[in-house]
């Protein structure tokens, strides 16, 4: 017996459906019953390619997957680094140190870790700017903008002797001889570091575009069924999120309102009636659309379909995941003319 992917689209032996498929990633929580789950939807050769190169970092290295660690999912394994994310010491004695999240095992807290990278004195502001190996200039370009290379000192920051080495190879290629001094030590102020402020750049790129479709889209199919995810009407963000091809702009959009109408009211202050997850579903004309907020940080509009060419059935959805007690709950629509 045949059975077709709803993201490759080929039709596959039975058995190569083996995997159930889970609408929030496992890498967000655990929930019951069921997380929500797709079975026969998915093939196993793109759930492996969704798992190896999208959940992967979707769960890594973004800010959502820095928060998980605040509500104790763990990861398999720390990140080395992040490419979407970049987290600094905002100030005291190691301003500017560039530091990665890391998982502490506490609820609600997380640790920092410093990744590897030398400081270098600007004048003009008077403090250490700090470059990772790939993005420290050459001696020429560091005294031309203004930095101290002869006369201050030049951190470095490594965990062990290999990286030191690696970083002092990088500075005989830019044209520096430095010679390691004793290791930076972390100051009383940080030894504590889930007590640390950060301040970090946020990248959204490709990968969590797609990422993010995925999850609106199996959502779609679970809701709805696998036959009508199968039309042709969504072939465009299917190949999108499968094979990257097409214009993101046309599936994925940023900075929405709140999902929840309470969450809208209470936004001027900062306040928010839940850290779990929120997708609903439904029609916007003839476009088909979905809006997905995970531990209800950002929340981002997928548009399926700008034209649907069929019979508009009634969809209207929508599901909250709780992070505290891992439960999946229906979201009810109340008309704002009833409400307070």
């Amino acid at each position: 017996m045949k059975e077709k992917c709803i993201y490759c689209s080929k039709d596959k032996a039975e058995e190569e459906f083996s995997k159930r498929e889970h609408v929030i990633p496992q890498c967000f929580g655990k929930f019951t019953p069921g997380n929500l789950l797709l079975y026969k939807s998915v093939c196993d050769e793109c759930n492996q390619f969704f798992g190896n190169n999208i959940e992967l970092y979707l769960g890594r290295d973004t800010i959502e997957g820095v928060v998980r660690y605040i509500h104790g999912i763990k990861p398999r394994e720390n990140p080395k680094k992040h490419k979407r994310l970049k987290f600094k010491i905002p100030c005291g004695e190691l301003k500017g140190m560039i530091v990665i999240p890391r998982y502490s095992g506490v609820q609600g807290e997380n640790d920092i870790d410093p990744v590897l990278q030398a400081g270098f004195f600007n004048k003009q502001t008077q403090e250490y700017d700090y470059f990772e190996p790939n993005d420290i200039p050459h001696a020429k370009e560091l005294t031309s903008k203004g930095y101290e290379i002869k006369d201050k000192k030049i951190p470095l920051i490594a965990k062990d002797d290999n990286e030191m080495q690696s970083l002092l190879r990088v500075f005989s290629d830019k044209g520096m001889n430095i010679k390691p001094e004793e290791d930076l030590e972390w100051p009383e102020e940080v030894k504590k570091r889930n007590q640390t402020l950060v301040e970090g750049i946020i990248k959204i790129d490709s990968v969590v575009y797609r990422g993010i479709c995925k999850i609106a889209f199996n959502y779609l199919a679970c809701i709805v069924g696998k036959k009508f995810a199968l039309r042709e009407e969504f072939d465009g963000i299917r190949k999108f999120i499968r094979f990257g091809e097409g214009d993101s702009k046309e599936y994925f959009g940023v900075n929405e309102p709140p999902i929840l109408d309470i969450d809208r009211k209470l936004q001027s202050q900062n306040i928010k009636v839940t850290n779990g997850h929120l997708i609903i579903l439904g029609w916007k004309g003839t476009s088909l659309i979905s809006r997905v907020s995970i531990f209800n940080l950002k929340t981002y509009l997928v548009k399926f379909c700008n034209n649907f060419n069929g019979v508009l059935i009634p969809i209207k959805s929508g599901h909250h995941f709780d992070v505290d007690s891992k439960e999946v709950s229906k979201l009810i629509a109340v008309n704002r003319r009833l409400l307070p």
